[in-house]
């Protein structure tokens, strides 16, 4: 039974599929239910193809230094790392929930909810790193809202996939050199992918954690961030979805 969906199909996202072979269930551009991600109609049409879920691992993400738009309106990072979760659980409503994201090592860089979607544009690191820190409020706002479900973040590591190979807005050079050095030094997606396997379908307690499952402290930035306000201005943008 196809019980655990994946987002992603690719890198991590293909690697957790691998582990948990007949239970997965992936949704992405080359998934099992074909879906852009970074399009809410399509993630909202993908969840309705689904019947029943026990719980989701979300890996589908990208990085990059310059903000673009969708046909939706929606910053293209923001929808793909974020809005997309978001989405995939409300509708799902999986009794586990695992954000494959960065676990707490990004600051707020999120700025004003009015513009969470960066319709001015922007460059630069808080391009990506400001849909990781959106994980970590959602991980820790879900949670508390829905303590029926049990909420993960998870920080893989440096791992060796295409991320940075693949990255839009970073300059080509650069691309090489990160690239390089992720294939050189990166965990093999297989090892990353141990982690949210155990969570989907161990009895573990949820929470942060690292490579190797080895838990990790929730900031006080998390904790006591912006968490209620993002979840209301992201009720907000998804609201043609949802209802």
């Amino acid at each position: 039974m196809r019980d655990i969906v994946v987002t992603g199909s690719t890198g991590i996202g293909g690697a957790v599929a691998s582990a948990l072979g007949e239970r997965a269930l992936t949704i992405g551009r080359h998934g099992m239910i074909r879906a852009d991600l970074s399009s809410m109609e399509e993630t909202a049409r993908a969840a309705a193809e689904i019947s029943s879920v026990r719980a989701i691992i979300c890996c589908a993400g990208v990085f990059t230094l310059r903000a673009t738009h969708t046909a939706e309106g929606f910053e293209r990072a923001l929808a793909l790392n974020y809005l997309s979760r978001y989405l995939l659980v409300r509708l799902l409503r999986p009794r586990r929930v695992i954000l494959v994201a960065n676990a707490g090592r990004y600051r707020d860089t999120l700025g004003p909810m009015p513009d969470l979607n960066l319709r001015a544009g922007g460059r630069g690191l808080r391009i990506a790193g400001r849909t990781q820190f959106a994980n970590d409020l959602f991980a820790v706002e879900l949670a508390a809202r829905h303590p029926d479900m049990a909420v993960s973040c998870v920080f893989p590591g440096l791992v060796a996939t295409r991320v940075f190979r693949d990255a839009p807005g970073v300059p080509a050079p650069l691309r090489r050199v990160l690239d390089a050095v992720q294939q050189r030094v990166g965990a093999d997606p297989a090892r990353a992918a141990e982690t949210p396997v155990a969570l989907a379908v161990e009895d573990r307690e949820p929470g942060f954690y690292g490579p190797g499952c080895a838990p990790l402290p929730i900031p006080s930035r998390v904790l006591d961030g912006r968490r209620r306000e993002l979840w209301e201005a992201t009720d907000d943008l998804l609201k043609p979805w949802l209802t």
